[in-house]
């Protein structure tokens, strides 16, 4: 046997971090106020990334930004002045160096090292000067600065007065919401909101595997629960207190994953940035301020005056609100496509963990599928399809994919379809191929729809692909029969939907979901063949033995 490297599992995951000294602050500082980005993000980059690729240097600490320039770099990703409304000639590759620095951040110093729940804080503002002006005051004020000093360090510039993102954001469920918006009706927007969004989970993710790894280190007795101390300061659970105050925050929260650009969708998750989606007329001269006193560099402020033209898109809250979810509709059956599928399923899985460790912060993970269930069953078949997908690309680990199918396809089976548990005698989420052939195999939908009657063969579908792969052997005597009674069942089932000459809408969207259904059928037949195949090839091989 090799020999353990013991030096190699000493490597810490993060370097520690090493407050900046002041001087290093106040240049970083004066770079962001005078807006010269370029200096400032290479600088930045510098302090974080020096000595990082010497394998010596693990455990020599790195220099940590302030929480408050590293806000002020993410909000480079997605405002509009910088990205959709910037002109031409006047776009820096801000984007790319932003994204870079942050991620530098990420992997070298990690998430608790770099502060970084301070820095993507969405808390309101408070300052010493702020609650003697009282708290309505504050709101408004566009002063900005380090909240942990009494004395806010002014700064210019949108990103850090009335375009800094916790001024505009509600929370950070309304950013979520607004995003996936956007992938569905505004595509320019969505190219930038996506690169925040993704790095925001990668974030929340190694925030939260960090905090609950310190916690269960130090937890010694493994007779008690773990208390998970560290974990309930976690951003995450920061980010889900911001909607207790609510009514239904659970619901906030789900709806905020599922946004799928229709005029319900947008008007819970509106534009977060002022005039976000419109389009800026650019002539080719320099742009003027409305300011015109005493100069200053880097004076770019709040006061440019932009002239906005209507965007090529109508707005979707415009107009019959109908015929604008049609035309999403058959524009984008995906709700955005499969790279908002991927980031949809890692909030998922996100939520999935809190509700498993830490309930009482949340909720707990039926009520979180429950809730789930209220929003998944709207969507289109598609992305249906593509959202709860067994493939190796599926950000939902097996455990997930089975108690979520389980619980969608028990609610959409009829009540005449034994349950599981009562089958196996316990009181879990295990397949086995007699809960297939009983339980789920046979049946269609509780429904003469299409739709619920293609749901219900996807998850079956799925379901059997993920037991297929766990299993060590399958009988096939009563399996194809099974499978056969259910493809008959759900194919006869919606011959009786009178709903479906309703309007032409309802028949499109039949015809393409009558497609989804029979070949998913034809997928669970290829499934039989294939179990069959390997049975055979088994006994042959049993023979020559």
């Amino acid at each position: 046997m090799a020999d353990i490297d013991e030096s190699a599992l000493s490597v810490p995951r993060y370097r520690p971090a090493k407050t900046i000294t002041e001087e290093l602050r106040k240049h970083c500082h004066i770079y962001l106020d005078e807006q010269i980005y370029e200096s400032a993000l290479t600088l930045l980059n510098d302090l974080v990334t020096t000595g990082a690729s010497n394998p010596h240097n693990e455990n020599t600490p790195a220099i940590a930004p302030s929480p408050y320039h590293i806000e002020l770099v993410s909000c480079l990703l997605i405002h509009p002045r910088y990205t959709t409304q910037a002109p031409p000639d006047e776009r820096l590759d801000l984007g790319a160096r932003s994204i870079s620095l942050l991620r530098n951040i990420l992997a070298i110093l990690g998430p608790v090292n770099a502060n970084l729940d301070e820095a993507f804080s969405l808390d309101p503002i408070i300052t010493t000067r702020n609650l003697r002006r009282g708290r309505n005051t504050a709101e408004h004020d566009d002063s900005s600065g380090n909240e942990s000093e009494d004395r806010p360090e002014r700064m210019q510039g949108v990103i850090a007065n009335k375009g800094r993102i916790r001024k505009c954001a509600k929370d950070f469920w309304h950013i979520v919401g607004w995003a996936f918006n956007c992938s569905i009706q505004h595509p320019k927007r969505w190219q930038h909101w996506k690169v925040w969004l993704a790095y925001m989970l990668d974030v929340l993710d190694a925030d939260y595997t960090e905090r609950k790894e310190q916690d269960e280190e130090k937890h010694m007795d493994p007779k008690k629960e773990c208390p998970y101390a560290k974990l309930r300061e976690s951003i995450l659970v920061k980010y889900l207190s911001m909607v207790q105050g609510r009514s239904s925050p659970l619901k906030r929260v789900v709806r905020s994953v599922f946004a799928d650009g229709s005029p319900d969708s947008l008007k819970e998750f509106p534009e977060v940035f002022e005039n976000e989606t419109k389009e800026v007329k650019h002539s080719g001269q320099k742009r003027k301020r409305a300011n015109t006193g005493e100069f200053k560099f880097g004076d770019y402020d709040d006061e440019i005056n932009y002239d906005f033209e209507s965007p090529g898109q109508s707005s979707p809250m415009q107009g019959d609100d109908d015929e604008k979810e049609e035309k999403a509709l058959e524009q984008d059956p995906y709700i955005g496509g499969p790279e908002t599928i991927t980031l949809r399923q890692r909030l998922l899985m996100l939520l999935s963990k809190i509700s498993a460790d830490l309930p009482d912060e949340f909720v707990d993970v039926r009520d979180l599928y429950d809730a789930f269930y209220s929003s998944i069953k709207s969507i289109s078949v598609p992305a249906f399809s593509l959202f709860l997908s067994s493939s190796a690309s599926s950000q939902l680990p097996v455990i997930v994919l089975v108690s979520l199918g389980q619980l969608l396809l028990l609610r959409l089976l009829p009540n005449t379809a034994p349950r599981p548990h009562r089958v196996s005698g316990r009181d879990s989420d295990e397949l086995s191929q007699e809960i297939f052939e009983r339980c789920f195999f046979p049946f269609s939908a509780n429904t003469s729809s299409v739709a619920d009657n293609a749901r219900v063969s996807i998850l079956v579908e799925n379901l059997f692909r993920l037991y297929l792969r766990e299993c060590k052997r399958c009988h096939a005597s009563n399996l194809r029969e099974a499978i056969e009674t259910g493809i008959v069942a759900r194919e006869s089932k919606i011959k009786g939907d009178k709903r479906r000459k309703d309007t032409n809408r309802r028949t499109k969207q039949d015809e393409s979901d009558l497609l989804w259904l029979r070949a998913s059928g034809e997928r669970l037949r290829l499934l039989v063949n294939w179990v069959e195949q390997h049975l055979a090839e088994d006994d042959d091989d049993d023979d020559d033995n």
